[in-house]
């Protein structure tokens, strides 16, 4: 894969986001990027392990070489020396890195001992149960310099801000004019537990552009307590549209604003801190 020159401030904000989550990960692969040591990523399935390590390749100093991915289950110790070998002092990538076969765990333990030409980045599913079987030295290795990669049930107010990109997104790719997106769309989005986090978002997003219809809404389990968090999550998004002007998001909501500050309270909601 060819490798993306981008700015600093593009490069990070490909990993969309506005909750403190997102922005404490977007720090950290600033400042993991800015390193030459292997980084392992950790990110539920669906979660951008991918697109995060394609993100510290544009940041760090290596942005204008070779971005490779590889294949984890099936590499063998001449096949990984041949991709380092291959990629000019760019940046490999290997994705499920415990599926690697035990004879090219040592080649990469030993890879990594000798300072390789190019930059290692590997990427894993947050299970430490994964590890059990693992290389112990080489985990403690790849340990040493890490990122993880929150699942969306951790930052639903994150939801509709990945919504409307993706929307904007598949709306350019197959240029059809998407439809509106509208509070109720929103919250049938934020009452979902997205097991399938960023991906599954962006085939959401893709259905709703091209009109095919979305997976049905969770079940009725906890359903006081999903309301909550949506509602939550919908005063808080409405807040960061509007810098934080409640007299806006109460108008946004058609709501009085008696009735907003009450719901903020509820929710120990502070306007102030999204301004």
């Amino acid at each position: 894969m060819k490798a993306r020159v981008a700015s600093g401030d593009a490069a990070a904000q490909m990993l969309y986001g506005r909750s403190e989550q997102a922005e404490t990960m977007r720090e950290q692969v600033r400042r993991l990027a800015a390193l030459e040591g292997p980084v392992l990523i950790e990110g539920a399935p669906g979660a951008g392990i991918e697109k995060v390590a394609e993100v510290i390749h544009l940041l760090s100093s290596r942005a204008e070489r070779a971005f490779l991915r590889v294949g984890a289950a099936a590499l063998s110790p001449e096949q990984l020396a041949a991709q380092v070998d291959a990629c000019g002092g760019g940046t490999v990538f290997m994705d499920q890195v415990t599926s690697l076969p035990p004879e090219t765990q040592f080649a990469l333990l030993g890879l990594l001992d000798s300072e390789p030409k190019a930059r290692i980045l590997v990427g894993t599913f947050s299970a430490s149960a994964d590890f059990k079987t693992f290389n112990a030295d080489l985990h403690y290795r790849l340990d040493a310099l890490k990122v993880r990669i929150p699942a969306l049930k951790e930052r639903p107010e994150d939801i509709p801000v990945l919504f409307r990109q993706y929307v904007r997104q598949a709306s350019e790719q197959t240029g059809v004019k998407a439809p509106p997106i509208t509070q109720e769309v929103i919250a049938d989005l934020m009452a979902e537990d997205w097991p399938g986090n960023a991906r599954a978002l962006m085939n959401a997003a893709t259905r709703f552009v091209l009109g095919l219809g979305a997976d049905d809404v969770a079940e009725d389990l906890g359903l006081s307590e999903k309301l909550a968090q949506v509602e939550r999550a919908l005063l808080i998004d409405g807040l960061k549209r509007n810098g934080g002007n409640a007299s806006l998001t109460a108008e946004q909501f058609k709501i009085p604003r008696k009735t907003l500050y009450d719901k903020f309270a509820k929710h120990g909601i502070q306007p102030k801190s999204y301004r």
